[in-house]
């Protein structure tokens, strides 16, 4: 940090002005920026699944395997959702376990887009790939959130209050959520440019 001033003057701009901005990017380097991070904070998804995303994204949620990792003690680390007897990672969560593929399978019935679930950045990273209108990849990804979402309040609720959620519940709550949020947002300019694509998810 000395080497930021130099004759009482600061380094790091041209005025010389201190700059917490410019002190925190110079302390953390200069890092590439992640092209899915639009999708994950879009404004059509709802704020708690957005937070809920971008935490599995990273890695951070509490996994019964990331528990031991950090040198918690696990009595059970099978995965509660399915009956496999894997282990809780984010990866199985997310992409092998049986009940999200079961959610997953009924989204893609629902909106006739086939986004196969191969692993959370990668179906972002598909959808932003995709030649779609910019509003209908938010919704996809507004989809692929409330899957996210609503995997975790399952595992939660089975693991913490002994109550099973089953899939025909979290698809119909998925379903209420983003038909809301499409009635909230469908008269902005950007709805506009896929009217067929929302009036086919709100009349389905």
């Amino acid at each position: 940090m000395q080497g930021w001033y130099n004759h009482r003057r600061y380094m790091l701009t041209q005025t010389g002005k201190y700059s917490i901005t410019k002190s925190y990017q110079a302390l953390m380097g200069t890092k590439p920026r992640w092209n899915i991070v639009e999708l994950v904070w879009t404004s059509m998804a709802i704020p708690k699944h957005r937070f809920m995303t971008w935490l599995a994204v990273r890695g951070r949620l509490l996994t019964q395997e990331r528990k031991l990792r950090l040198q918690i003690q696990v009595e059970d680390t099978a995965c509660c959702l399915c009956e496999e007897k894997v282990m809780e990672t984010n990866v199985h969560l997310f992409e092998d376990c049986k009940w999200t593929s079961t959610v997953w399978q009924a989204m893609h019935q629902w909106t006739e887009v086939p986004v196969h679930n191969i692993g959370i950045v990668q179906v972002l990273e598909n959808i932003k790939g995709n030649r779609w209108k910019q509003f209908k990849k938010e919704i996809m990804a507004a989809i692929c959130g409330a899957i996210i979402y609503h995997t975790w309040r399952a595992r939660n609720w089975r693991r913490f209050r002994d109550i099973r959620v089953h899939t025909e519940k979290a698809v119909t709550q998925i379903k209420k959520e983003i038909s809301e949020r499409l009635h909230l947002l469908s008269s902005s300019k950007r709805a506009n440019k896929c009217r067929h694509f929302i009036q086919h998810l709100l009349c389905n």
